[in-house]
């Protein structure tokens, strides 16, 4: 039986690499896609040539396509593509330049409904034919956005963030129900990034678990949202975010 195939479209700053290594070890054959030649080669330095790697757009029809070409090219099929769209830098509503906003939109938006386009024709080809309806697989395949807490909370400063990946996290929801039909699951991690924790401080006071998410764990969620077990989610968001929603206020720590 050939091994799942699993792209990572975008690696941001740790986390897609922890991505593509866990599916590694998953048993998937992984293609990892980024414009940043760097990425490429930091991930390279760990995983070496167990992996594919792509080096281009990720934003743009074109670019996806040729990501798509590459996949098809080394692996025959894809099974699983994992998405992680670029964050913009921060910026807040009064000062920006509505050309910046654009562009914003541009890359994460509009990239995030290209990469369902460009990439669910392809899940839904590869399906096997069955006869028995019974026997049909619980999922044709999967895409999985990896966004940042601006989904679902609001930071100050960072007012591009936060509409673009609100708009993504409806893109997933919407696009759940559009592929339902097709056995093709989508579904989103909201994740407090490790960054952010180094960056601002505060949040320790208002994180429950005292912490950030690891990109490990963000990996292990996003192979437990490809795995077939998993095949009757769809249109979610699993936030990993130690409690923080959950808080009123800040907690108060002895140390």
């Amino acid at each position: 039986m050939d091994k799942p195939v699993t792209l990572i479209i975008g690696l941001g700053e740790t986390v897609g690499d922890a991505v593509a290594r866990r599916f590694l070890e998953e048993g998937h054959s992984v293609l990892a896609v980024d414009p940043d030649a760097q990425l490429l080669e930091e991930l390279r330095k760990t995983a070496g040539d167990k992996i594919a790697y792509h080096h281009g757009a990720i934003h743009t029809k074109l670019g996806l396509r040729n990501a798509m070409a590459a996949a098809l090219e080394t692996y025959s099929f894809v099974d699983n593509v994992v998405c992680l769209p670029p964050l913009p830098e921060p910026d807040r509503l009064l000062d920006l330049e509505m050309e910046d906003l654009e562009s914003v939109l541009m890359k994460t938006v509009r990239g995030a409904v290209q990469t369902l386009r460009v990439f669910t024709p392809e899940l839904i080809a590869e399906r096997p034919e069955v006869e028995n309806a019974a026997d049909r697989s619980r999922q044709t395949g999967t895409i999985t956005f990896v966004l940042s807490h601006g989904a679902t909370l609001n930071p100050p400063g960072r007012y591009s963030q936060s509409v673009s990946q609100h708009a993504i996290l409806g893109i997933v929801k919407a696009a759940a129900i559009e592929l339902a039909d097709e056995a093709v699951r989508v579904n989103a991690v909201v994740a407090l990034r490790p960054r952010a924790e180094g960056r601002e401080p505060w949040l320790r006071d208002r994180t429950p678990m005292g912490r950030a998410s690891l990109a490990e764990e963000i990996a292990e969620t996003a192979v437990f949202l490809s795995n077939s077990n998993s095949a009757i989610i769809t249109g979610e968001a699993i936030t990993l975010d130690g409690g923080r929603r959950l808080l009123s206020g800040m907690i108060e720590r002895s140390d």
